[in-house]
């Protein structure tokens, strides 16, 4: 067993670019070493924050040898993340995890909050193969959308949504609540997701009413990344967040127990949402 290949070829990298996307949200830009060839949309690094801990963290944005990722502040590994500054060092293993299919002629990608992370090098996958794509970024507040550069496309093939909880921005209430609106003007032939998981639960929900294929990406507690230690296993199968995802097709997520209805944390205790 090639154990350094299973593990990620762990490596130390250099922040060379630190962009403030909002109040609580920063992304990361560095290059990876050259033995790591290419990375698919909506894989993960596990990310080694030195004195603190190591984190599963997507991919937002890849274009050899740079790669980027979005951390929202919300724990003292992402929080120690948010204040590094170019120059700073950190670990990086990886790539893990199952990727987005690019199946789609027409697609629909929900971005709910930091989610919008590794659906942003799908976007540019999808626009590249002449997909149409519509994307909706949803946050509470206009304040916590994730933007990239999105706004600035002029693609004639990407339309950009927004829908905020307080009609701050955009569609005014829930992304489900703006996905009823917006199915109704487009044949879609595939959603793709990833935020909050009542919010890709009620998702898969209008997808499966309306005949849509559906994959989103499901986030859980992982300590290794690699299959090794099993925390982010989903009952009643076992599938594993980290090897069989994070991303799931929508037949996948309606054998699982566990979507949208449980988690576990850090000593393996079930939580409910």
């Amino acid at each position: 067993m090639d154990v350094e290949k299973l593990m990620g070829s762990p490596s130390s990298v250099q922040i060379t670019e630190v962009t403030k996307e909002n109040s609580s949200t920063t992304s990361l830009r560095f290059e990876l070493p050259t033995a790591i060839k290419h990375i698919e949309a909506g894989q993960f690094v596990m990310v080694w924050v030195p004195g603190i801990d190591e984190i599963p963290m997507s991919v937002s944005y890849w274009k050899a040898p740079e790669v980027e990722i979005t951390v929202k502040s919300i724990g003292e590994a992402t929080e120690n993340l948010c204040k590094l500054k170019k120059g700073d060092w950190i670990g990086i293993r990886g790539p893990f995890g199952k990727s987005f299919s690019s199946d789609s002629n027409n697609a629909l990608l929900v971005g709910g909050g930091i989610g919008i992370a590794p659906l942003r090098p799908l976007v540019y996958n999808l626009l590249e193969k002449s997909t149409k794509v519509t994307l909706l970024i949803a946050a509470k507040t206009k304040e916590e959308l994730v933007m990239y550069d999105f706004k600035e496309s002029s693609n004639l093939g990407f339309s950009l949504r927004l829908a905020t909880d307080d009609g701050s921005a955009g569609y005014k209430g829930f992304a489900t609540e703006a996905v009823h609106d917006i199915i109704n003007e487009n044949a879609f032939d595939r959603m793709y997701t990833c935020g909050p998981e009542l919010m890709m639960k009620g998702l898969h929900t209008i997808a499966k009413e309306n005949g849509i294929a559906f994959e989103a990406s499901l986030e859980r507690y992982m300590k290794c990344g690699c299959g090794l230690c099993g925390t982010c296993g989903m009952d009643p199968n076992g599938e594993l967040v980290c090897i069989d995802g994070p991303v799931f097709s929508g037949n996948q997520l309606a054998k699982m127990e566990d979507f949208g209805q449980s988690y576990r944390d850090s000593t393996g205790k079930r939580m409910q949402y």
